[in-house]
């Protein structure tokens, strides 16, 4: 309570939604407490160790709308807030959404912010252009080279009708797209979206739900600080909710009910699992994809006439976004099972779940000792 008080008086004029917010001392390499979290959870190296993790990943937590420094202090958003709680029903279309409506070019997190300066939403202009290109050609991928020469050399800005973009003619970009191309992996957790490089696919089921996601992902024009970290714990508040969330989940089409009645995460995974693009991927870069991983099942052998009888299923923990490794031949934490151990599969989640008293896995490790653990214990005749 004294350190909320301290950052309280010492950031006069940040006024926010929330009232109280975590804090914690800037860390130091000796005691570095944001290395010590995040390397329980994460698999990153967060190099060098000779650095602190907030030395070097202050601008991501900035990008990502999570936290910023006042006065020698760490202080979370309100939107990181809701994230760390035991019980939130956010999904990664929910955080996404608030990410992409907010976050803005000239970022605050970069030097040389001015509020006063024009706007332009990259992630919403990326959306609505591939929406566009659905929408009036039936294509459902656009290149890293057309965000250059149809987005940045025409100074596109998100905020314009769905309809402009459709006027956008390309010119010949010369710039760097290393960070067009980092955003775009980023945004492909979107669970309508998939990255295969170069390209980002658009995954939906028809026009109706392009108009539907277009329409909730308008870009939030407030008033703008002037200081930049006010700006960014502003950028944090307001969360508007689940609707994107519940309109993605609102496209699965149930295959069991203790999964779909479950968790937002855990209908998160199953509605990765049944990514339409996602399976063309594993289809094309895997070398025996009509062989059930669990049973050994050949399933070309067993249904001569049905092509793709082959279900995903996705082995890290449940609330994880799907990651395609292009340019290799098999796709990272994805194998392939027949439709009958896919389900056995997920009643052993559940099982196993319950009885430890876990929402989700904790771990990439846990959840694939889970399932070869299940896969053991198959009967094979």
């Amino acid at each position: 309570m004294f350190v909320v008080r301290r950052i309280s008086r010492i950031r006069a004029g940040y006024q926010t939604t929330s009232k109280r917010r975590r804090v914690i001392p800037k860390p130091n390499v000796g005691d570095d407490t944001l290395r010590k979290i995040l390397s329980k959870y994460s698999p990153r190296p967060f190099a060098p160790v000779n650095y602190t993790v907030w030395r070097n990943y202050k601008r991501v937590f900035g990008c990502l709308l999570l936290a910023t420094e006042v006065a020698g202090i760490i202080v979370c958003t309100d939107l990181c807030n809701i994230l760390a709680k035991e019980s939130n029903e956010v999904d990664i279309d929910d955080y996404m959404r608030h990410f992409a409506t907010n976050f803005y070019y000239p970022s605050p997190v970069f030097d040389g912010y001015n509020c006063t300066d024009p706007q332009t939403f990259p992630v919403i202009a990326i959306i609505k252009f591939l929406l566009s290109e659905y929408l009036t050609k039936g294509k459902t991928s656009i290149t890293v080279d057309d965000i250059g020469n149809y987005l940045i050399e025409n100074d596109v800005t998100g905020l314009e009708p769905l309809s402009f973009y459709t006027t956008l003619t390309p010119r010949d970009f010369k710039g760097d797209l290393r960070q067009p191309r980092e955003l775009i992996r980023f945004i492909s957790q979107f669970s309508f979206l998939k990255w295969n490089n170069p390209s980002l696919y658009l995954d939906i089921s028809s026009k109706e739900e392009a108009l539907q996601i277009e329409n909730l992902l308008t870009p939030q024009l407030n008033p703008r600080r002037a200081d930049a970290n006010a700006e960014l714990l502003n950028l944090g508040s307001g969360f508007q909710g689940t609707a994107l969330g519940d309109l993605t989940i609102s496209q699965i089409a149930e295959i069991e009910t203790e999964f779909t009645e479950g968790s937002k995460t855990r209908v998160t995974h199953l509605r990765t699992e049944r990514s339409s693009k996602l399976k063309d991927f594993y289809f094309s870069n895997t070398s025996y994809p009509h062989i059930c991983n669990m049973c050994s099942m050949d399933t070309e052998k067993r249904y001569p006439w049905a092509k793709h009888i082959i279900e995903l299923h996705h082995l890290l923990p449940l609330s994880s976004p799907v990651k395609v490794d292009s340019g290799k031949t098999s796709i990272k934490d994805i194998v392939g099972v027949c439709p009958t151990c896919h389900r056995a599969t997920h009643k052993y989640y559940s099982k196993w779940l319950n009885a430890k008293g876990f929402k989700d896995f904790q771990s990439y490790e846990e959840a694939l000792n889970v399932y070869n653990e299940a896969k053991q214990q198959i009967v094979l005749t």
